[in-house]
C-alpha cells in the first residue's frame, strides 16, 4: 500500500477526478514503498511565477511520475488552445505541457539541492478519468495518456508503472539523455523517502521563547493597564489600601504607582517581603533608581539598623522583633542619616502588617502613617501564608493610620480562564473573580495523582517532556513545592537529562528549569507552573499555600497530588462555594 502525503485529501478539493485518483492510489495493491505527494506546490516553476503538480508518484526501482489530472467531461482544442468542460477561456499550454513543466521544475530544484539524485528517472503523464482520449500528436507520446478506458479497465498502479517503463525505454534511445543509465536501479525505497522529504519536508516550528515572552508580556501588560484606572480613582486620597486576590495585577499597578510618584518628583520607598520578588522589582524599577528606593523590607531594616546580614537559619524572633527594634532605635537616635520619604509603596502588604513593622514605616514616612502618603497593595484574603500572631491585620492598620479607603481588585488579568476557574474551585477563592480578561488558550490544567515517590517522579518527567515537545523552554518553567529546596521532589530527580536541567531558582539562569518553595515564589509568575509534593489540602494553611502556587501560572499548570488527598480534591471541586 502506498504512503500518501497528506494522508487524506483536502475536503475542499474541487476536482472529483483528483479525489478518485487519490482514492485509487490509496487503496491500490502492489504499491509497497510507493510515496504519493498530492497537490505539490512549485515555488520555482520553469515557466510561471509558481505552479502545482496534481500528483507526484515516487515508485522504487522505476522512477518518479508527475500526473496532471483533467477531470473534465468535455475537451476541445483549436488554434487558441485547450478548452476544458464549459470553460470559455483557452489554456494555451495544454495538459501535457502543464505536466511536463511541473516535472522539469521539480527535477531541477531537486538535483540542484541533491545532485546525487540526478540519475533518477523523471517523467510526466496526463489522466483523463472521464474521457476516452485517443488523439495522437508529436506533442506527446501515446503512452503518456491514462484515459477513462484504461483508468476503469486496469489498476492505476499498473498504468503508472507502464508509463515509467516506456519512459525508460524511450530515454535509453535518446543521445541527449546521457544522465540516464539503462538497466540500473534508478531509485531505492530509501532514496524515495529522502526525495519525498526534500520535496515536501516534514517540520515542526515553535514560536521562540523570546517572541512568546514578549507577546505574553504585552498581553498581560495590556490587560493590567486596565487596572491603572484604580490609581486615577484614588489619586486624591493620600492613603489607600489596594486589596485583591492573586492575579489581579497588584504588583504591576504598584510599579505604575512608583513611576507616577517619581514623575511628580516625590522620594519614594518601595518595599516588598520576598527576596525573589525583590530581585525582579529591582530590575523593573532600575530606571527610576534616582527617585525610587526599592528593597525587600528586612534588607532595608538591616541597612537602617547598620546590622550585618543574617543567615537563613536566623530565628523568626530576630526578624520580627529584634531587627525592627534596632531599626527604630537607629531612626530615633539619628544613627541612620535618612530623610523621611514622601511616599511609601508596599507590595505583599499582608505579610508586613505587624506592629513592629508598622512602627518602622511610621518613622520612615513624612507625616507618618496617619498623615503621610502611602499605597499598600496586598491580598488579605488568601496570601498571608507566613505565621502571624495578628488576628486582624486590617484593624491593626486602621488603628495605626486612621481611616483610609480600600480599593478592591476582583478582575483577573494574569491567569487563563481555565486556571482562574481552578483557583476558584480548588484554591478556595470565594467569591470568585468578577471577570477574567485574558482569552482562553484551550489548555486545561493537569491534575495527576501518585502513590509513591517513584510514580511522582515519573509523572514529573512526563509533564516536562510534553512541555518541551510543545516548545516551552526551561526558562519559562517554574517548579513549586510546599517543601524547602533541599527536600523537594526537584532536588531528588536523578534521571538525565532532567537532573542537569534543574536548578534552584536563585541559580537558574541561562535557560535552566527553576525550582523553589511556594513561599519564596509568592508575588512572581511564570508561563508554566508545575506544583509538586501536594499531600493534603484539608486545613487552611496548606490550602492557602496551594492557592498561592496555582495562581502563579500564566498558561500551563500541572499539579502532582498524593493519592491520599484525592478525596479532599474531589470535595473541593464539587462543593458549592458560598458568596461573601
Amino acid at each position: 500500500m502506498a504512503t500518501l502525503y497528506p494522508a487524506e485529501i483536502y475536503s475542499g478539493c474541487p476536482s472529483p477526478g483528483e479525489r478518485e485518483v487519490f482514492q485509487r492510489l490509496k487503496e491500490g495493491t502492489n504499491t509497497a514503498n510507493w510515496i504519493v505527494l498530492h497537490s505539490l506546490d512549485i515555488a520555482n516553476h520553469v515557466k510561471q511565477v509558481s505552479g502545482e503538480a496534481d500528483f507526484v508518484v515516487i515508485v522504487p526501482s522505476r522512477g518518479i511520475l508527475c500526473l496532471e489530472v483533467k477531470a473534465c467531461r468535455r475537451l476541445r482544442r483549436d488554434g487558441a488552445g485547450w478548452f476544458y468542460g464549459s470553460e470559455q477561456t483557452a489554456d494555451p499550454r495544454g495538459p501535457f505541457r502543464q505536466a511536463s513543466d511541473a516535472m522539469h521544475s521539480i527535477r531541477s530544484r531537486l538535483i540542484k539541492r541533491r545532485p546525487e539524485f540526478s540519475n533518477v528517472l523523471f517523467w510526466s503523464a496526463v489522466v483523463f478519468p472521464y474521457l476516452d482520449f485517443k488523439m495522437s500528436s508529436n506533442e506527446w507520446h501515446d503512452w503518456q495518456v491514462i484515459d477513462a478506458e484504461q483508468f476503469r479497465r486496469r489498476p492505476l498502479s499498473d498504468s503508472i508503472e507502464e508509463v515509467l517503463k516506456k519512459a525508460g525505454m524511450f530515454l535509453a534511445t535518446c543521445d541527449t539523455a546521457r544522465w540516464f543509465k539503462p538497466g540500473a536501479v534508478t531509485l531505492t525505497a530509501k532514496q524515495g523517502s529522502a526525495i519525498a522529504q526534500e520535496l515536501r519536508p516534514s517540520f515542526e516550528l515553535f514560536e521562540t521563547p523570546k517572541v512568546r515572552q514578549n507577546r505574553w508580556g504585552e498581553e498581560i501588560r495590556k490587560y493590567t493597564e486596565e487596572q491603572f484606572t484604580a490609581l486615577d480613582a484614588m489619586h486624591t486620597n493620600p492613603r489607600v489600601l489596594f486589596s485583591g486576590p492573586a492575579g489581579t495585577g497588584k504588583t504591576l499597578v504598584a510599579i505604575e504607582c512608583a513611576r507616577r510618584a517619581a514623575a511628580e518628583g516625590q522620594r519614594c520607598l518601595f518595599l516588598c517581603f520576598n527576596r525573589l520578588l525583590g530581585r525582579w522589582l529591582q530590575d523593573q524599577l532600575s530606571p527610576l533608581a534616582g527617585a525610587v528606593t526599592m528593597s525587600t523590607f528586612h534588607s532595608f531594616l538591616l541597612t537602617v539598623a547598620g546590622a550585618a546580614p543574617q543567615t537563613d537559619g536566623q530565628g523568626t524572633h530576630f526578624w520580627q522583633e529584634e531587627l525592627p527594634e534596632k531599626a527604630i532605635e537607629a531612626l530615633i537616635q539619628g544613627e541612620a542619616p535618612m530623610q523621611p520619604f514622601d511616599i511609601i509603596i508596599v507590595d505583599e502588604a499582608q505579610d508586613l502588617l505587624r506592629g513592629p513593622y508598622l512602627d518602622v514605616l511610621d518613622l520612615l514616612l513624612r507625616g507618618g502613617l496617619a498623615a503621610g502618603r502611602w499605597r499598600f497593595f496586598g491580598d488579605l484574603e488568601k496570601q498571608a501564608i507566613y505565621a502571624s500572631s495578628v488576628k486582624d491585620p486590617l484593624a491593626l492598620l486602621q488603628q495605626r493610620a486612621g481611616p483610609f479607603p480600600v480599593f478592591s481588585f476582583r478582575v483577573n488579568c494574569r491567569n487563563s480562564p481555565r486556571i482562574a476557574t481552578l483557583v476558584h474551585l480548588l484554591g478556595g477563592l470565594s467569591p470568585e473573580y468578577s471577570r477574567v480578561l485574558r482569552p482562553d488558550n484551550g489548555v486545561e490544567p493537569n491534575l495527576r495523582y501518585y502513590k509513591t515517590q517513584a510514580e511522582q517522579e515519573e509523572a514529573f518527567i512526563e509533564i516536562l517532556e510534553s512541555w518541551y515537545k510543545d516548545g516551552i523552554s526551561g526558562s519559562e518553567i517554574a517548579i513549586l513545592s510546599p517543601r524547602a529546596d533541599k527536600v523537594c521532589l526537584s532536588a531528588r530527580i536523578s534521571r538525565e537529562p532532567w537532573r542537569n536541567r534543574l536548578r534552584p531558582r536563585a541559580d537558574a539562569a541561562g535557560g535552566y528549569i527553576s525550582y523553589t518553595s511556594i513561599h519564596a515564589f509568592k508575588g512572581l509568575e511564570a508561563p508554566a507552573i508545575l506544583v509538586t509534593d501536594i499531600e493534603h489540602l484539608a486545613s487552611d494553611t496548606p490550602l492557602d499555600l496551594f492557592y498561592v502556587a496555582i495562581t502563579r501560572a500564566l498558561h500551563r499548570l500541572s499539579i502532582l497530588v498524593h493519592e491520599s488527598a484525592r478525596s479532599e480534591v474531589i470535595n473541593a471541586l464539587t462543593r458549592v462555594k458560598p458568596c461573601n
